[in-house]
């Protein structure tokens, strides 16, 4: 049954799919949720998990009450993210489809400024936003380009991992947290031994992995990552206020000397469909200074005078794909 469900995911070209006890499918396509099918049993739900979950995703589970892991289904030839997790006493599953073919940049209708990084030879790159908001999709598209034109090394720590790289030019080594490693920090540093040109950390979520994300970068290595940040101003602040009090101006020195970039998205409706709004803040004399004095609320000033680097506010991405907001 479980196939069947995700079968139909795949014909409504759905992102995601929810499967609860007590309650039927539930589907979201372009945004919108809605239910299709019977109502689910407890016992339903069980055998999902027993199909899917190893013993050592079983064991995670137990001990901790949720669980997130990739599933590929073989006859779809798709790949699947998966969090379980516990509501009202029961296991519940939330599947997120992941496209079969990673986008370009111009498909997604990113920021062309990323662009201007792939011969980046270090520096920090956070692609921030919403759970949902194609933060994943946008490092993939990024990456996939980079290790077509540019002979590297790129190393990826993931919780899942979600896309595969391949790539002629490259050497490409993927790590899944739980399976290959135990820890992102102590992860980050053990990679350095290997030489990495390229490192994707799937999402800083730490102090300890933060500050490994910066001392990397401080070696000579680009770094992309991700933060659940809505905007370029709370994603500086957020790096900041990660750390005790003690170290926050030396953690606000290191970060203006170590940031790229700042891409900040959502995906808003549009009559085509979805599209990419993304928020662009690029390193640059002004913007670090504002940041090593904790002045984020001034960074907004620094995008809209630096368009012509490729920066934008994200009310004038909005209003540059005809989307106003409410």
């Amino acid at each position: 049954m479980l196939k069947k469900i995700l079968e139909k995911a795949v014909s409504l070209d759905a992102s995601d799919v929810h499967l609860t006890a007590g309650q039927p499918p539930f589907f979201r396509v372009a945004g919108e949720i809605f239910r299709l099918g019977e109502i689910l049993s407890a016992r339903e739900v069980e055998t999902f998990l027993a199909e899917i979950l190893s013993p050592r995703l079983k064991a995670e589970l137990e001990k901790n009450l949720a669980v997130d892991f990739s599933h590929v289904e073989e006859k779809l030839s798709r790949r699947f993210r998966v969090n379980v997790y516990y509501q009202r006493k029961f296991p519940a599953l939330a599947f997120r489809l992941i496209a079969k073919k990673i986008p370009t940049l111009d498909d997604l209708g990113a920021p062309p400024a990323l662009k201007k990084f792939f011969h980046a030879a270090q520096g920090l790159i956070l692609v921030t936003g919403r759970t949902g908001s194609g933060k994943s999709t946008t490092l993939a598209a990024f990456l996939d380009e980079l290790i077509k034109i540019r002979p590297c090394h790129l190393l990826t720590l993931e919780d899942p991992i979600e896309f595969e790289y391949v790539a002629e030019k490259s050497f490409v080594s993927q790590r899944e947290l739980g399976q290959d490693f135990l820890n992102f920090a102590a992860a980050i540093r053990m990679a350095m031994r290997e030489m990495p040109d390229v490192l994707l950390i799937g999402e800083i979520r730490d102090a300890e992995t933060m500050h490994a994300a910066l001392e990397a970068s401080a070696a000579g290595v680009l770094v992309l990552a991700t933060l659940h940040t809505r905007s370029a101003a709370e994603t500086a602040m957020r790096v900041e206020t990660m750390f005790p009090l003690v170290q926050r101006d030396a953690i606000r020195d290191l970060f203006a000397d170590e940031f790229s970039a700042i891409i900040s998205q959502q995906l808003v409706k549009t009559s085509t469909g979805r599209t990419c709004a993304a928020e662009v803040l690029i390193a640059n004399p002004a913007a670090r200074s504002l940041i090593r004095q904790g002045k984020y609320v001034q960074l907004p000033n620094v995008m809209m005078s630096g368009r012509a680097q490729g920066m934008q506010t994200m009310d004038f991405a909005l209003k540059a794909i005809g989307y106003e907001k409410i």
